[in-house]
């Protein structure tokens, strides 16, 4: 019997050791647990910082592996190089050090190659992204700048040959611990995963489209109530451009040939698998939970930025500020650093995944971006002549449909076939839902050659970095494409400007607003608005220039357009700077981190002046107080913004039942409700549906809403608003404890300073101009992706706090805290 001790033994081992080697064992969401816990290769090599703080010498083959990357005591690097080329590989080395595994899952997320790391659940969602043509539309956009812009994919070559350099020095033992936890290995990089990125990026900020529920809306509603309910226009709007330019009958347009077929990448045969069924496209609660994508959907995707000229300045110099608004994870979505080389000193922050930077400034201007929300997705019902889609009817004749044929790889199934129909249009994505077996005809799809834009999006933001005044400024803007972008500018010289561009399509009144019929190129684009003619404002004034994501132009503007526009913030900034005769950098600093809701401003008193007071208790008047005693300010502390949320809510939904979310119907603007409140109390749209014999008013549903709030408070006050909220940043991808704690700061989605749960400015930034620029900035994180770093969210607390650090510029070392030095 001494025998079964060591046999039992022997047979627990075994079995751990077996066990310890199984990928997501019974199914949980584990990683293999014997090389994850291995103490020379597992997660314990991940605990430290590493290399960062140690002086290195690297001796690369590569010939532009030359110049030097200091660390700041915040782990900001600073890079030192000999050219532009130099300098692109060298930030590609640093992004790959830092940031490799957020480079990798983000573009496998647009790609439609989550599946083949994380397992069958996310196989339906790269099946949506496959069918989009993401995958076909950046090998087309890398196509066409190796052939017809090889300046810029030199620099895109560099950036990847860094990444790729980096890698090739990378152990196992190294990789950051989300390869280990998911047990998968780091992609090498390409010009093609950059235009991955890019196109993620457009997908986030100018992917939105309504045109189905629009179009259902119209048909229940009737044209007249449709127009009244959903109004083009705000009319108490105050635009980017105040006053557009204007232009004559016989202007020259810009024209571009129809979205061209794509080159097949398989024939279309019989011996193919056949394709999986197309999903509905992801609402957008949907695509907010989405994990893995650095610009994940938001309706509220945007930013805010201004510029004061010098005569508005303490300084006499302009000041410009900038913070974008998007999705919050860890690791940021933006990436710190400077680039030095030859003709450039620029420091701000760029995407880890791209050369060069997007918001900025150097030794002469400073820019930065808003998001322009212009609509540039249509939806063309095509009239199939064959069952299996092969043929369409377009101008009265039978068109072959083309197929592109890409693979789904889901990790421990076999490979998949995914056919693609592409019409003259676009991509067929979907066979079932509102969109089901129509062509999706959308901006980025394009990618406009040498004939009409003289550089590509990524030379846009490598020229800016080395722009030296407003000439520089607009010749930089002149090949960026999508997603379009508010570009603000500020030069030391004086000149302030704002410039909403890109390439917008040309449309007639009301294209693109609903479901287009595709069954003739006469209700195709017609081309884009010329460079020319798309609006500026530069120098106007009343000095100083804005956008906060607001309608670009006023009715005077030629060219139609259609979008979501923000109607809050950016009125609410310019109503501040209109009363500020002069600003410093305190107070853009302080108009960054107003929490002020010019929407409850307009609204709160409606609301309150139709509650009867005579017949509240005492609940019902203690409740009342909290809002009326309320400065519209969203402090974390605060229990009147939790009232006014709840209470606006639950008003509007009643207000609107008729066109109820979940038939697919649009729901209007939050400034609609205060119109009606206002002006036509009495709106048969204030009438309840489900109760048919009795005809409600706007005060009655508005006591209704706050009898219900204090019958349900029972004497309670509302929580405090960060309780509400419950803001937190979260790791990239959803892993637990990687993440931050909670939010308690300031702020809401429509007041200046934006915050909410995983959304918010991404990055804080003011710029002094003047001979000497100085710069500020707030990144809600660090410079690492790695979790047991000590830069992995060592700007949390600032950020949180409205604090801000200097953004200075080196030359040369002042002791860094580590540095690399390439030879």
């Amino acid at each position: 019997m001494r025998w079964i001790p060591p046999a039992l033994a022997a047979l627990l081992l075994t079995g751990w050791l077996l066990f310890g080697s199984l990928a997501q064992p019974f199914g949980l969401p584990l990683p293999a647990l014997g090389p994850f816990f291995n103490p020379g290769m597992g997660f314990w090599q991940n605990a430290g910082e590493g290399p960062r703080t140690q002086q290195l010498n690297f001796h690369l083959p590569d010939s532009l592996a030359r110049g030097e990357i200091h660390f700041d005591n915040r782990g900001v690097p600073h890079i030192i190089a000999g050219s532009l080329e130099s300098a692109c590989f060298l930030q590609g080395y640093v992004n790959a050090y830092d940031r490799m595994w957020q480079m990798d899952i983000s573009t496998r997320a647009t790609e439609g190659a989550l599946a083949q790391v994380l397992g069958p659940d996310m196989a339906q969602r790269d099946l949506v992204q496959i069918r989009k043509g993401f995958r076909e539309i950046a090998r087309r956009t890398v196509d066409t700048i190796r052939l017809e812009f090889p300046d810029d994919y030199r620099a895109l070559k560099a950036y990847s040959d860094g990444i790729n350099a980096y890698l090739d020095q990378l152990k196992p033992e190294d990789y950051p611990v989300e390869y280990k936890l998911l047990g998968h290995e780091p992609l090498r990089w390409s010009p093609y995963r950059t235009a991955l990125l890019m196109k993620g990026m457009s997908s986030g900020l100018s992917g939105a489209y309504n045109d189905a529920e629009a179009t259902k809306t119209l048909q229940r509603l009737g044209r007249d109530d449709f127009i009244d309910l959903f109004p083009e226009r705000f009319p108490r709007a105050s635009p980017v451009v105040p006053t557009a330019n204007t232009t004559t009958a016989n202007d020259r347009v810009s024209r571009f040939s129809f979205l061209p077929l794509p080159t097949l990448s398989a024939s279309r045969g019989t011996d193919t698998a056949p394709a999986r069924g197309a999903q509905n496209p992801l609402t957008e609660e949907q695509e907010r939970q989405q994990s893995y994508r650095y610009f994940p959907p938001d309706p509220d995707n945007g930013s805010n930025n201004w510029a004061v000229a010098g005569r508005r300045s303490n300084t006499r110099a302009p000041i410009l500020a900038n913070d974008p608004h998007l999705s919050l994870s860890y690791p940021s979505v933006w990436y710190e650093i400077q680039l030095s080389f030859p003709g450039c000193n620029a420091r701000g922050v760029g995407l880890a995944g791209a050369p060069g930077l997007m918001m900025g400034f150097n030794d002469y201007v400073a820019w930065g971006e808003t998001n322009v929300g212009h609509d540039v997705t249509d939806w063309y019902r095509i009239h199939w002549t064959a069952a299996d889609r092969s043929a369409y009817r377009l101008d009265g004749r039978e068109v072959p449909t083309k197929f592109v044929t890409d693979t789904l790889r889901v990790k421990g199934a076999p490979d998949e076939i995914v056919e693609v129909p592409w019409t003259v249009f676009g991509p067929v994505p979907n066979t079932e839902g509102p969109y089901a077996e129509m062509a999706m005809r959308w901006r980025a799809q394009d990618t406009p050659g040498k004939a009409v834009r003289p550089h590509t999006i990524v030379a846009t933001f490598l020229k800016l970095m080395q722009a030296r005044n407003y000439a520089d400024y607009v010749a930089a803007l002149r090949g960026y494409v999508d997603p379009a972008q508010n570009f603000i500018f500020a030069a030391r010289d004086g000149d302030i400007a704002i410039r909403p561009n890109g390439f917008f399509p040309l449309r007639q009144p009301e294209e693109g607003r609903f479901i287009r019929e595709g069954d003739s190129l006469k209700n195709a684009w017609r081309g884009w608005i010329p460079f020319e003619k798309r609006p500026v404002s530069y120098n106007p004034a009343r000095g100083y220039v804005s956008s906060a994501n607001q309608v670009t132009t006023d009715a005077s503007y030629p060219y139609y357009y259609l979008g979501r526009f923000d109607e809050y913030r950016g009125r609410y900034i310019n109503r501040v700077l209109d009363h500020q005769p002069t600003m410093n950098q305190r107070r853009m600093k302080e108009l960054q981190l107003d929490a002020y809701s010019l929407l409850a401003e307009e609204l709160a008193p409606f609301l309150i002046a139709r509650i009867n007071r005579q017949a509240l208790n005492e609940e019902g008047r203690r409740l009342l107080r909290v809002l009326s005693e309320w400065d519209y300010r969203y402090t974390g502390d605060s229990r009147a913004p939790t009232l006014f949320d709840d209470w606006r809510e639950r008003l509007y939904t009643l207000t609107f039942d008729e066109l109820p979310r979940e038939d697919g119907l649009l729901r209007p603007e939050w400034w609609k409700l205060n119109d009606l409140l206002r002006d036509d109390p009495g709106n048969a749209i204030f009438d309840v549906v489900a109760t048919p014999d009795f005809r409600e008013t706007a005060a009655m549903l508005t006591q209704r809403v706050f009898d219900e709030l204090v019958e349900e408070l029972d004497g309670e006050l509302p929580v405090t608003w960060s309780e509400r909220r419950d803001a937190h940043i979260d790791h990239l991808g959803k892993i637990p404890g990687f993440g931050s704690p909670l939010i308690t700061t300031p702020g809401a989605r429509m007041t200046p300073r934006v915050v909410d749960d995983n959304f918010g400015a991404s990055w804080r930034m003011v710029v002094e101009l003047g001979e000497k620029p100085r710069g500020w900035g707030a990144l809600p994180g660090g410079a690492s992706g790695n979790p047991g770093s000590e830069f992995y969210d060592n700007g949390f607390e600032e950020w949180a706090e409205g604090r801000y650090h200097e953004l200075t510029r080196w030359t040369r070392p002042q002791d860094p805290i580590g540095s690399w030095i390439f030879e």
